[in-house]
């Protein structure tokens, strides 16, 4: 039997041959983006993958990291071992060409499809950081989320610079758990909304921290907050699509 060119099953059911693991790119940056490719995977899947940063990927791909404490992490999510990565010997492939039976239950699918997502209105920021005014807006942005009730905003007005500059989108995932030192927008009970800086919650109350230097932190209860949403990433107007 011809091995070389024995089609083998990765545990993300995708093949593979050892023929294409013989010819190994020079450097680990090589390695990483060809078997990536191979399994046409986009760095932000393989990140996920891994349980690293989008940014390690990327800066290992570049070159601008020479390697990574995480490799072994890597090398799994890739269906490889660290050492191929590293040095791309015959004797460190996939463990699957080596014979080896993984004791690893292979899970669900990660995903992160790229997604269009609603532009559902423009918030004229007032002079308080807070929105005055609600329009309709259209349009949309494709973006990377797992969130099917992600929203976006577009942002009108200079209450947010140099942090958020007028005309970008917010992209606002409801179902993201909140994390501190990112952004969230808050809709308090009395219809205040905001974009803020999330710096801590506790079970009474929840400290934000506005965008402009110029503004005050604000500490708000609990009961005083109606909608408290993840701030996914913000966009620049060339993103927007679908607008005559």
């Amino acid at each position: 039997m011809d091995k070389a060119n024995t089609c083998y099953l990765s545990s993300d059911n995708l093949c593979f041959t050892l023929a294409g693991m013989n010819k190994h790119p020079e450097q680990l940056k090589d390695r990483i983006l060809s078997r990536r490719n191979e399994l046409q995977l986009s760095q932000a899947q393989l990140a996920d993958k891994a349980g690293v940063s989008q940014v390690t990927i990327q800066h290992l791909e570049s070159g601008r990291n020479a390697t990574s404490k995480r490799l072994v992490e890597i090398g799994e999510a890739l269906g490889v071992s660290a050492e191929w990565l590293k040095n791309g010997s015959d004797g460190a492939s996939r463990v699957a060409a080596r014979g080896i039976e993984s004791n690893v239950v292979p899970g669900p699918p990660i995903t992160s499809p790229l997604r269009r997502i609603a532009i559902v209105g423009t918030a004229q920021m007032g002079p308080d950081g807070h929105w005055v005014a609600l329009d309709d807006a259209g349009g949309w942005i494709e973006a990377w989320t797992r969130d099917e009730a992600a929203y976006a905003l577009e942002l009108r007005g200079d209450s947010m610079a140099p942090a958020i500059r007028n005309g970008w989108v917010a992209i606002c995932e409801p179902g993201h758990r909140l994390v501190p030192g990112e952004y969230v927008m808050v809709t308090t009970t009395d219809g205040d909304s905001m974009v803020k800086e999330l710096l801590f919650e506790n079970p009474t109350v929840v400290s934000l921290m506005s965008l402009n230097s110029g503004y005050d932190r604000v500490t708000l209860q609990w009961k005083d907050i109606d909608t408290i949403h993840y701030v996914a990433a913000i966009m620049g107007p060339s993103k927007i699509q679908g607008r005559i």
